[in-house]
């Protein structure tokens, strides 16, 4: 019977800005509670190398290597398993690409054993318990030479028996050091039927929610990790609203103070709500708008108006959260004309507002009727799915325009960044602008030294007459990366804020000092409710 699994989280972008694997942490922790070893390796915060899965492997030993994954990392996931195949382990992948291109996936990636669908905490734990696969709902598999796809998996109605995330065995020091919120979820499904959108069939239409008593609570364990900010990735957490008002009257109630973020759908918010939820320390808000075409939002299923739209950034500017309204250019029935009345329409709002690129995944409405909605999908390699370049065209908006469109608006960021930049170091600039600057600096920094691994390579050196936190910053500073983008006052004072929040441990052995990312303790925390 298999005992030992190691989970891999696939790098992707950091223009995707990283957060914590939310679901090779909840695996991990089902597997936990089931008494059975595991461990995850986060190839997002370190530099990606085969020699690191290797070495990785052959000192865990595991069993079972498996992997999770989105369109636009699916390759690196892919590429993950055959190097974990070739040293003897049996190899899962799972996540959307996976669920909805599964027979392709093991068509085309023979080192793959099989694939668990949709939410794979269960499923995952029987396959490691050694169960028959025919006997195991949710997973498809190859059986003498024939790939099977046994039936879904009944989903998980109640959340409550999940165990808190195991983020113990990430290594949160990175995602602190880089500035990032920490993840978690109150509630899976989604109502909606966006034709973009994979989440309702990997989640479901019915909305589950977990006990708010226990989100809170879990919120508490995340700030005892070093966390002053908050994550919330429901689909659309603003969807009940007793489950809303209930989880920050339970913020309230015991006092906590910290900031969060969450995904809001315009015509789910109200001014009571948005009131309640700054009232309980949101400070962020992500509207889905996609267009400022009425005719595109009902031909995508969106079911929202350009008014329920102007009504809730407007409630939530009035409130004070701030907003971020996010648009999709390329979606059917786009033209040059409809991609100008956007763009215009976001403008107009006065928010923060960005734009994502029409990505057809697999499982979407759109690529699956994609000659109905007259869209041309011009590619399959799914590692341009990043929905920052156009990777299908429609009638009257050509890929080179759109591609044209999104390149001008970055240029356009990027004018306003050193218009801030000049203005910061010109002692000009507002306090809003400070931070933004200052928060940009920092991660830019993080981004070097987890990116190409410079703790581990700069970390290590024979004690000497400077102090190890001073020799560690020399070090870093002879790195082009560093050296050319940093001053040098600025490593001092960025390295020693890290040792102090205790993100940077050294040891000393026999004169030499090794500096390395503290890994994090898991905290001795017992919920409040009891799990039924």
């Amino acid at each position: 019977m298999p005992s030992r699994t190691l989970l891999i989280n696939a790098p992707y972008p950091f223009s995707e800005c990283p957060t914590i694997p939310l679901g090779l942490t909840y695996l991990a922790a089902v597997l936990g509670d089931g008494g059975f070893e595991v461990d995850i390796l986060d190839m997002v915060v370190y530099k990606f190398s085969r020699e690191k899965i290797i070495d990785k492997i052959r000192e865990y030993k595991p069993d079972i290597v498996g992997a999770g994954s989105v369109t636009m990392n699916y390759p690196h996931a892919k590429r993950i398993l055959q190097i974990a195949k070739a040293e003897g382990a049996t190899t899962i992948i799972g996540g959307p690409h996976a669920t909805f291109a599964d027979k392709l996936v093991l068509t085309e990636a023979p080192w793959i054993d099989m694939i668990v669908r949709r939410e794979g905490e269960y499923t995952l734990l029987d396959i490691v318990k050694g169960r028959e696969l025919k006997d195991i709902r949710g997973v498809t598999y190859r059986e003498d030479g024939e790939i099977i796809r046994n039936p879904d998996r009944e989903l998980l109605m109640n959340l409550d028996e999940l165990p808190f995330p195991a983020r113990h065995l990430i290594p949160l020091s990175k995602y602190l050091a880089y500035k990032t919120g920490c993840s978690m979820v109150t509630g899976r499904g989604c109502p909606n039927r966006c034709i973009f959108c994979v989440g309702p069939k990997m989640t479901s239409r019915k909305m589950r929610f977990r006990d708010p008593k226990i989100c809170v609570d879990e919120m508490e364990e995340i700030l005892d990790y070093g966390f002053d900010e908050i994550i919330v990735e429901d689909d659309t957490f603003t969807v009940n609203k007793k489950h809303v008002f209930a989880i920050c009257d339970e913020i309230i109630s015991r006092g906590l103070k910290f900031k969060w973020s969450a995904n809001a759908r315009v015509n789910t918010v109200t001014k009571e709500m948005i009131e309640k939820m700054y009232e309980a320390g949101c400070i962020f808000i992500q509207y889905g708008v996609e267009s400022g075409n009425s005719k595109i939002l009902k031909t995508c299923k969106k079911g929202i108006t350009l008014e329920q739209v102007r009504e809730a950034v407007k409630i939530a500017k009035e409130v004070g959260i701030g907003v971020l309204s996010s648009f999709i250019i390329g979606l059917p029935g786009e033209t040059e004309e409809t991609i100008k009345e956007t763009m215009e329409f976001a403008q107009s709002l006065g928010t923060y507002y960005g734009y994502h690129v029409l990505a057809p995944f697999p499982g979407t409405e759109v690529r699956e009727r994609a000659d109905e909605y007259r869209v041309k999908i011009l590619t399959d390699n799914w590692l341009r799915y990043d929905a920052n370049r156009a990777v299908t065209e429609t009638e009257g908006a050509s890929a080179e325009y759109v591609n044209k469109v999104v390149r001008d608006f970055y240029k356009g960021v990027t004018e306003y960044v050193k218009n801030q930049v000049k203005a910061e170091k010109a002692g000009k600039a507002s306090e809003a602008d400070r931070k933004d600057v200052a928060i940009r600096r920092r991660r830019a920094l993080a981004w070097h030294l987890l990116k190409n691994d410079l703790i581990e390579n700069y970390g290590k050196f024979k004690d000497g007459e400077k102090s190890p936190i001073q020799k560690l910053a020399d070090n870093l500073y002879t790195f082009r990366g560093i050296k050319n983008n940093f001053t040098k006052e600025y490593i001092d004072n960025e390295i020693s804020e890290m040792v102090k929040q205790n993100l940077l441990t050294c040891t000393k052995n026999n004169g030499i000092i090794l500096w390395e990312w503290k890994m994090p303790e898991k905290p001795n925390r017992v919920s409040t409710v009891k799990k039924v």
